[in-house]
């Protein structure tokens, strides 16, 4: 009782207490948001000053993902694909913006007379003219009452998906119009005098000759020259803008590669072994492969027996329904193989066949009955060749006729592989394949010979829990010892006898790390991390990895520090040539070759546009003074890596009566080419944009 007397004596302290502590709770909690960016964490970027929602943007990039599932329905969305589909839907986002409000600016828009004009009136846009569904079937040409009457049907269709379809392609081809609008308007203010294309065609065709000696900057010792600090910084500053960075991180890291154990790959011929009394029994052989094979794309053709893989051959000999293995195929996967059936088939045939494909107004039901059509009219004398010249969308087989040649089993798709090695002389067989509807005629056969078809289970040795789980103990223990002691990441890596790997200049919107595919993780780890910082575990497919943050550098001037080595290169090749260039004039090439133990290389050509000149390669300032120099001897000529003296030996004479309209209309269209992207380019960069996406994924 005396000690409940205290507490409550002591309550009000008590609830003080508590009270500070949560208040010590949500502080730190507040904190938190603040330091991980709180509200603005909600945005993924900025254009024009107006920030854009992380949720409004996720709804474009699912969009897109979902789109490129509808086109690759049977491929497989990788991180990397996925990375790459983000940025090209941030692009056209960013791109949308920029360039409506450039649209609104110069009042660039499409009125409703124009808009119905484009979509079923005498100027009919091509992306609408060309739809198959607003084609008339028989002529093949535009039909715009089917325009019409399709706008009609999506309006009465109740559950608003067409319509919802149409606003989506109405919104794509609305901008498609304005953009051709922009981009005429940007073309055709691209304007050229004469005198510029006169300037370009004696550019091209006046031809300078020279001859010349080079001095390589290296034939001067660099003990003669000294290169002072004050130099260096004076090239350092005059040149700043040629030594601008991104913002980017070093990071080395070591990999925990997952290697299956002898454990594992017991594991899995055990496995294989326990399926040989079902594989053999089991007459529904494809189901069983289905259910338990690991090669999900596996075919079973006739082979004849040369053909034979060289495991497999001895099945060939056997009864059907025998098996054998398991065997490895390779040093990752074991097989069972059963011999499931024997028949004598032709060693090869001759068909011919016409291939119908499914568009969006042609089903494959509608294509059946254009088969069976053209097969009538086959078995009532039609020749076959002209209808697979006029049908067939094998285009390569039908300019001769539907004919494919001799081939043997296994060439064509199974379907039809198989028709062509069942079928009787002349038959006509129609089949579908993933490619569309066959009507298939085999011409002659060779001789009927033994040939058996083989079916595969094939298992993947793969690392299991366990293997797993001790490779990412290594991984943990690794990591722990750079954290808990004073060991460097070198020296751990050289005890424990582990490779180490490295990336450089990592910005922080690479979608991965050098040699680690799908490790977007990684980078945004490395845009957080501060130097010095060890990483948690990642794990990237069957690799642990641990990575330590040994360097950053910020946007804007790379450190003097960073490009001292190649200033000083630059700056020693300056001393070198104005020393040269102080020395008394020189009237002759010979006596210059003499001095610098050369010789004189003779009557070159250059002309003013061409930079890379015969035997001397790229020097642009070398170009440029042989093509505006005196007749005569001149030099020092300061190029990339050598100087030059050059004798002007000949020189054409500049044509002003050139005919230079096609040369006018030629740089026109060129700079007409380039407007529109040079105009968004310029646009872009005015557009503040902020490119927050490193921090969400």
């Amino acid at each position: 009782m005396a000690a409940l007397e205290n507490i409550r004596k002591r309550s009000g302290l008590l609830l003080a207490v508590i009270g500070i502590a949560m208040l010590a709770f949500i502080l730190g909690d507040f904190m938190q948001s603040q330091r991980s960016g709180g509200n603005s964490s909600r945005f993924v970027g900025e254009i024009y000053g107006d920030k854009i929602l992380q949720s409004e943007f996720e709804i474009e990039v699912q969009k897109g993902l979902d789109n490129w599932k509808i086109q690759n329905p049977n491929g497989i969305l990788t991180q990397t694909l996925i990375g790459q589909i983000r940025s090209q839907i941030w692009n056209q986002y960013i791109k949308d913006i920029v360039m409506s409000c450039q649209y609104d600016k110069l009042g660039i828009g499409l009125s409703d007379d124009e808009w119905m004009e484009r979509l079923s009136g005498n100027n009919v846009h091509r992306e609408i003219s060309q739809i198959p569904a607003f084609q008339n079937p028989t002529t093949g040409q535009f039909d715009r009452s089917r325009v019409l009457g399709y706008l009609k049907q999506i309006n009465e269709d109740a559950s608003g998906d067409s319509r919802s379809k149409w606003v989506g392609f109405q919104d794509y081809l609305v901008n498609l119009i304005q953009k051709s609008k922009y981009d005429a308007l940007i073309s055709n203010s691209m304007y050229v005098t004469s005198k510029e294309a006169v300037n370009s065609l004696n550019n091209k065709n006046q031809n300078t000759i020279f001859s010349y000696v080079k001095v390589p900057y290296s034939y001067l010792p660099d003990s003669l020259f000294s290169v002072e600090e004050r130099d260096i910084n004076k090239y350092y500053k005059n040149n700043i803008d040629d030594y601008q960075q991104k913002a980017s991180k070093d990071v080395e890291f070591v990999v925990f590669q997952v290697v299956p154990s002898n454990d594992d790959d017991l594991e899995t011929k055990n496995s294989l072994n326990e399926l040989i009394i079902d594989f053999s029994e089991y007459e529904d052989y494809e189901l069983l492969v289905r259910r338990n094979s690991d090669n999900n794309t596996s075919s079973f053709p006739f082979f004849k027996k040369e053909n034979l893989e060289s495991s497999s051959k001895d099945l060939y000999e056997m009864d059907k329904g025998s098996v054998i293995g398991p065997f490895l195929i390779n040093k990752e996967v074991y097989r069972i193989s059963k011999l499931v059936d024997i028949q004598y088939r032709p060693d090869s045939v001759k068909a011919r066949h016409i291939l119908l494909k499914p568009t969006e107004s042609i089903d494959l039901d509608s294509l059946q009955i254009i088969a069976e059509r053209l097969k009538l009219d086959i078995q009532n004398g039609t020749d076959f060749g002209k209808l697979a010249q006029g049908y067939s969308e094998d285009k390569g087989s039908a300019i001769k006729g539907g004919d494919l040649g001799w081939f043997e089993e296994g060439v064509m798709v199974n379907e039809f592989n198989e028709v062509c090695f069942t079928a009787n002389r002349k038959d006509l067989e129609i089949v579908q394949s993933q490619f569309g509807l066959h009507l298939i005629q085999v011409q002659n056969h060779s001789k009927k010979i033994k040939k058996v078809k083989i079916a595969h289970i094939d298992r993947n040795i793969e690392p299991s829990t366990e293997t797993f789980n001790n490779y990412y103990s290594q991984a943990i223990q690794f990591a722990s010892k750079l954290i808990d002691t004073d060991i460097s990441f070198d020296s751990l890596v050289i005890s424990q006898n582990l490779v180490k790997r490295n990336d450089a200049k990592v910005h922080q919107d690479r979608a991965s790390i050098v040699g680690l595919p799908n490790s977007r993780e990684m980078v945004r780890w490395m845009n957080e991390a501060i130097e010095g910082s060890i990483s948690e575990v990642f794990q990237f497919d069957n690799s642990y990895v641990v990575a330590h943050l040994t360097d950053s550098r910020k946007e804007g001037d790379i450190p003097l520090f960073d490009v001292r080595e190649e200033i000083t290169s630059i700056v020693l090749n300056n001393n070198k040539y104005n020393s040269i260039k102080k020395k008394k004039e020189i009237k002759n090439l010979e006596e210059i070759a003499s001095l610098y133990n050369t010789s004189v290389i003779k009557s070159n050509k250059a002309t003013f546009s061409n930079v890379n000149m015969k035997d001397i390669g790229y020097e642009p300032v070398l170009a440029g003074v042989i093509s505006n120099s005196n007749l005569g001897v001149s030099g020092p000529i300061k190029g990339l890596n050598a100087m030059y003296f050059v004798d002007i030996i000949k020189r054409d004479t500049i044509n002003n009566n050139i005919q230079f309209q096609q040369e006018k209309e030629k740089i026109r269209k060129e700079l007409g080419r380039i407007s529109a992207t040079s105009s968004y380019n310029a646009l872009l960069n005015k557009a503040a944009i902020e490119d927050k996406r490193s921090v969400f994924y």
